[in-house]
């Protein structure tokens, strides 16, 4: 088995790796994300997959400098990093985090079609041999997906019950569809993975042009 590094702490993300075998460990990348994106010139879709390879080459680091534990015996390692935002009109949508800002972003999107796009980023550390004590990045490579979303329009009583809630907060584009939000979402057109913030067939394909086998990812079954 090669263990799995996840550069985010999204319980969404994390649960779409766990669902599909593979148990991975989480160490939060810290990235300064609102520094990126001030100063990136590019695409909102652009701007997604710059952020997770960021996310991922921050992780990398990390593990060079200081292996954790779990992986004294790896001899292969995978980095998994991603990151999502909600582009409406030409415009980014990131998490919104204060109820007036959630108001705001509803104002826009209710009842409008929208395009979720996940940048995400696989690097691989290998060890240069069975003896060696710290790994080295021997690829990093990075792919985005979009999934065209249709937001529904909620009441005003139910948009203030969902704010109430504090889940679009912490969510690209004010809203997720594992939570509360999922019934104000009423067609997605895409991966619907991407819009939890991890495309398993985007991964595997990451997966695969890197040289290394899908299956390898996952937990042994008993």
């Amino acid at each position: 088995m090669i263990p799995v590094v996840l550069a985010s702490q999204s319980p969404a993300r994390r649960q779409v790796l766990t669902a599909s075998g593979i148990d991975p460990i989480i160490i939060v990348s810290e990235v300064d994300e609102p520094a990126i994106e001030a100063t990136f010139e590019g695409t909102v879709a652009d701007l997604t997959t710059a952020l997770s390879e960021a996310k991922s080459r921050a992780v990398v680091d990390r593990v060079l400098a200081s292996p954790p534990a779990q992986l004294a015996t790896a001899d292969t390692v995978v980095i998994i990093a991603g990151d999502s935002l909600l582009e409406h009109d030409g415009q980014a949508i990131g998490k919104p985090g204060t109820a007036e800002h959630t108001r705001e972003v509803w104002a826009v999107i209710a009842g409008e079609w929208t395009a979720l796009h996940s940048g995400h980023t696989l690097a691989v550390l290998k060890r240069a041999d069975t003896s060696a004590a710290n790994f080295e990045l021997v690829d990093i490579r990075s792919k985005r997906s979009t999934t065209s979303v249709l937001i529904g329009e909620p009441t005003p009583e139910e948009l203030e019950a969902y704010i109430a809630t504090e889940e679009p907060f912490h969510v690209a584009g004010a809203l997720t569809i594992d939570g509360y939000g999922g019934a104000f979402v009423e067609r997605l057109v895409g991966d619907h993975l991407t819009v939890l913030g991890l495309s398993l067939p985007v991964v595997r394909d990451l997966v695969r042009d890197a040289g290394l086998f899908w299956p390898d990812l996952w937990l042994p079954r008993a």
